[in-house]
């Protein structure tokens, strides 16, 4: 059973994400308590840790959706965002699916590393049932198989927020566009200075996001389309594994000149707005094909994709996001995930908090009936609408993959 917490201080467990005022709930149709008071950890992703930070502490300090004095006895769950890289000791509490964990990095005696990027956090999601609840992901979904990099067939992936990937350097010498064919060059090596692409003469560093993390796999599969290790040179190191979406390694190696690195461009609007600690180290996202990622009203991201009314900040829609076969008009443009898998014993929980029922008018989250948005674009990312389709028959302004 789980252990007795007893209306014990409601502490915001979010891994040193900073508190966010309750958004209002903005759909009647939301999940009900159910009853059954758990501890739920999510794990995995960088990108979208400090946001799912925020919108777990929103829910924390909800005392109506998350209730423990309305409802005979204690319904509320406790909700623990596990950071890719967790500094400090963080103890998901047990419940009845399972005892204390305490995630460190560096572990200690009796901790656990905690999972870092979408798929570490996946795998955490498919080998610990019950004590990782949800995985944050900032790739779609994998091939489905038993394998080492597969997903179970009982993973949903819950799309809720737009970002983008663009490359990014501080260097004086590297020009202010590339073309996609002129990246895709730098990182199979056939341009490595930054005078064969309209730069001036400098050689280029390639960096790359460290492994396991989702817009390292993305970045590898929609942009590049290609695994940049496989080239190397006398004149072309391999590429720097960093942590992403910062650039302190850069720095400190003394590679501002010469470094070139995927960035997400969420990630970049919230250090520039100072939601998130500044960690850029003098990176600046460049254009793509001519094309940047550009701000909604000053905030949020809207990649840049032109309409046909010669809007260059015209709103994404989803077709503008390749998932399987579709070319998005900026090469760059992603959903971002929440993992639920369907077979794990916390499932429900799971839904009432990241997904929803894809029935028609089905129950769903308060992120996906849109309660969350302003917390999702105080964060840098895109907000999704509730255009009715497959992938959100009940009105969601979230998807199901």
């Amino acid at each position: 059973m789980r252990a007795t917490l007893s209306r014990r201080a409601r502490r915001v467990a979010v891994g040193g994400t900073a508190f966010v005022a309750l958004a209002t709930l903005a759909a009647a149709c939301d999940y009900g308590p159910d009853g059954d008071p758990e501890s739920l950890a999510v794990v995995g992703s960088d990108t979208t840790q400090d946001v799912m930070g925020a919108i777990l502490a929103s829910y924390e300090a909800d005392t109506v959706y998350n209730d423990d004095t309305n409802i005979p006895g204690d319904d509320r769950d406790d909700l623990f965002n596990v950071l890719s890289v967790q500094p400090t000791p963080l103890t998901v509490t047990a419940d009845e699916h399972c005892g204390d964990v305490t995630y460190h990095t560096p572990p200690g005696a009796g901790e656990v590393i905690a999972p870092n990027g979408s798929t570490a956090g996946r795998d955490a999601l498919k080998n610990s049932p019950g004590c990782i609840d949800i995985a944050r992901s900032s790739s779609g979904p994998r091939a489905v198989g038993t394998g080492a990099g597969q997903d179970p067939e009982s993973f949903q992936y819950f799309a809720y927020a737009l970002d983008a990937v663009g490359w990014s350097s501080a260097s004086t010498a590297a020009p202010a566009n590339l073309t996609l064919a002129q990246l895709r060059g730098i990182y199979n090596c056939t341009f490595t200075n930054w005078n064969q692409v309209g730069g001036a003469d400098q050689a280029i560093e390639r960096y790359y996001a460290q492994p396991g993390s989702g817009t390292r796999a993305f970045f590898q599969s929609d942009v590049l389309g290609f695994d940049p290790f496989l080239f190397s040179s006398p004149s072309c190191p391999l590429p720097i594994d960093a942590q992403e979406n910062q650039g302190l390694t850069i720095a400190a190696n003394g590679d501002q000149q010469s470094a070139i690195m995927p960035y997400s461009g969420a990630n970049f609007i919230a250090m520039s707005n100072g939601v998130i600690p500044d960690q850029r180290a003098g990176q600046t996202i460049r254009n793509l094909d001519g094309q940047n990622i550009t701000f909604n009203t000053g905030t949020s991201l809207v990649p840049n994709t032109p309409a046909a009314s010669g809007n260059p900040a015209a709103p994404v829609q989803e077709a503008n996001v390749r998932l399987v076969d579709s070319t998005p008009a900026y090469v760059g443009v992603r959903f971002v995930f929440n993992v639920a898998d369907s077979a794990s014993p916390s499932y429900n929980s799971a839904l009432r908090y990241v997904g929803f029922d894809n029935v028609d008018s089905g129950s769903t989250s308060p992120l996906c009936s849109g309660g969350k948005a302003s917390i999702v674009t105080s964060y840098g990312f895109g907000p999704l609408d509730g255009t009715i389709g497959p992938r959100n028959l009940a009105g969601s302004v979230c998807r199901l993959y």
